[in-house]
């Protein structure tokens, strides 16, 4: 029942009626007082092994935590995010879709990641910048690239009775997200896909607060929060993984901050379309007040590293180039999102 705290809210928000701000205080009280404790822990016996129930109601407290505002809810949050979701989740937001015991260990949710995302962009405009590179990673390495793009493998079943559920299947199923391994569409041993309907208003949802987010503007200036291609009537931004640099103009007068990805060597960032000296704080380049209507180059190497993503049957060696992913293992797998990490 918590899972409603999060729409209360967006409804509260839009309509400001007062039951639903209320009705959302005694379900957070319930979920705090119960499930998310102070140490932060997940237990697939306290929560339930349906995994969507659980994140989404870690982002509906978020929600609520951000409205009123509530540091101490918002601290259960970010206990929660830091050490129980790491038991469903994995370093590039993949969440498993059911926790027990006899789950397939391939099969994640996506609209448990929408949840993730979002909470990760509420936690990182209350100052915790980490949260927004985690957001961007999983933004660029899982939740867009599981996004059903390509339908071409999709066989329109027999339907001589004109069945609706079975008419024009592959082109009402363009553009919707649902259980993706983490490499791509297609579970080992599994004979059957998923992509459901039910996931594209939460994962579409999420996706709004994002680009709502990923740039800013405030009483303290100007944001760009994540680096992707983007405008806004303040600031304009093109993305490093699109152009040569990344590339900031300012458009309204301001301080800007622009966030520097923690794998960036500061020394090695070359700063061009301003005399300005950067200050560095909290994980952005500040600049007091930017020339207007003039692109402000940040150039830096999008750093090629690997990690490994550990699940419960098989370590997923994963190649990255800065907060993208370039290759992944993928076992044999078809219908994945990268290329095979050995290629």
């Amino acid at each position: 029942l918590g899972r409603s705290i999060g729409p209360l809210i967006k409804l509260y928000r839009t309509t400001g009626m007062e039951q639903a701000l209320e009705l959302a205080l005694v379900l957070k009280d319930k979920a705090i007082n119960e499930f998310f404790q102070e140490d932060g822990k997940y237990d697939s016996d306290l929560f339930g092994t349906h995994t969507h129930s659980t994140t989404s109601v870690m982002c509906s407290l978020a929600q609520l935590a951000d409205l009123l505002p509530d540091s101490a809810t918002m601290d259960r949050v970010r206990a929660f995010y830091d050490h129980g979701l790491w038991k469903i989740r994995d370093a590039l937001g993949w969440v498993i879709e059911m926790s027990g015991d006899q789950a397939n260990p391939d099969r994640g949710e996506s609209n448990c990641t929408g949840d993730i995302v979002e909470t990760a962009m509420i936690l990182g405009r209350w100052g915790y910048t980490e949260y927004y590179e985690d957001a961007e990673r999983i933004l660029r390495c899982h939740l867009l690239p599981s996004q059903l793009r390509d339908i071409s493998f999709i066989k329109e079943p027999d339907n001589p009775d004109n069945v609706d559920a079975k008419r024009d299947v592959a082109h009402r199923l363009l553009g919707s997200f649902g259980f993706p391994a983490p490499w791509g569409h297609e579970h080992l041993g599994a004979q059957r896909k998923g992509f459901h309907m039910d996931s594209v208003g939460s994962v579409v949802g999420s996706l709004c607060e994002v680009y709502r987010a990923m740039i800013r503007s405030d009483r303290a200036g100007h944001w760009v929060t994540l680096l992707f291609d983007h405008e806004t009537q303040a600031v304009a931004v093109e993305s490093p993984y699109t152009h040569p640099c990344l590339r900031v103009k300012a458009k309204q007068p301001g301080p800007l901050f622009v966030r520097i990805p923690s794998w960036v060597d500061l020394a090695k960032v070359k700063l061009h379309g301003t005399t300005q000296e950067p200050c560095h704080t909290n994980g952005y380049f500040f600049l007091p007040s930017p020339p207007r209507g003039q692109w402000i180059s940040f150039d830096f190497p999008l750093d090629r590293r690997e990690l490994v993503l550990q699940h419960q049957t098989r370590d997923v060696r994963t190649r990255l180039r800065g907060d993208e992913v370039v290759a992944m293992d993928n076992f044999g797998a078809g219908l994945t999102f990268f290329n095979r990490i050995d290629q």
